[in-house]
């Protein structure tokens, strides 16, 4: 299996996920332009997509929704409850699938788990995608997508064991946030539970999952412009890793897709 963000950030926000014969997007607010011109430059195209799937409804996620679905004659895959919430992305051409958080279905050679993550919108979900088996004859390989959440409750940990590669919101780093320009309500809404999380906060996942679990390779994602840096995110996890612990951490961009991860 393989994965890159193609873009990450509030500007606009779109993974790309491949195994087997099978590839899919993840949420579609970057223009298709620009989508064909990074899948072009890691060696993959955006003919022949079996499915984007929709995390939620802000903007940033899903502005180019209708534009990319029926560019590439793929389905959407949504929540029954964002859908009506993401009409004004739509034309009522497009092949919706709707599901229910919590829910697992298979796209080609993947399975897609959905689940439940805490941010300020109406269904907000993560993924828990499983490629084809390892050829040693092992389980799945699993890759996690869990951003826009402002909270990592305990059976969201437990879920995440499994993975072996994780892209896990690392949005601020905290006293930018709390000494930067932004109004108190602001800075308040993205600290809370149903905000984003600080880059303390994906460091301290990863880290217990590297630890726990089966983590090997993270991502660092929807990284905040104004309230962070990408060294300060980078350093927050590094920071908290050891040599009996090893996972390989990357990063994400706004402007430029990240590495290409081979799970």
């Amino acid at each position: 299996m393989k994965a890159c963000i193609l873009a990450s950030g509030s500007s606009g926000n779109c993974t790309y996920v491949a195994a087997g014969e099978t590839k899919i997007l993840i949420d579609a607010g970057i223009s298709l332009a620009r989508i064909d011109r990074e899948l072009k430059a890691i060696g993959a195209d955006s003919e022949g997509m079996d499915a984007l799937i929709l995390s939620h409804e802000h903007g940033d996620h899903c502005r180019e929704l209708s534009r990319v679905a029926l560019a590439l004659e793929c389905p959407i895959y949504l929540s029954a409850r964002t859908l009506p919430h993401v009409r004004w992305a739509l034309s009522d051409h497009e092949a919706i699938h709707t599901f229910r958080v919590g829910e697992s279905f298979p796209i080609g050679d993947l399975q897609v788990e959905t689940f439940r993550v805490f941010h300020d919108s109406v269904d907000p979900c993560g993924f828990l995608i499983g490629g084809p088996s390892h050829c040693d004859g092992g389980g799945r390989t699993r890759l996690a997508i869990a951003t826009d959440l402002g909270t990592v409750t305990p059976p969201l940990k437990q879920l995440l064991r499994v993975c072996e590669a994780l892209i896990i919101e690392a949005n601020h780093d905290l006293n930018m946030l709390m000494n930067g320009r932004y109004p108190w309500d602001l800075k308040q809404r993205i600290r809370s539970p149903v905000g984003h999380l600080s880059n303390d906060q994906a460091a301290e996942l990863i880290r217990e999952l590297t630890q726990q679990g089966a983590l090997k390779k993270a991502i660092l994602a929807h990284l905040s412009q104004q309230n962070n840096r990408p060294d300060l995110a980078l350093s927050a996890v590094q920071s908290r890793l050891d040599s009996l612990f090893h996972c390989d951490v990357y990063l994400s961009y706004q402007d430029q897709r990240s590495e290409v991860l081979e799970i």
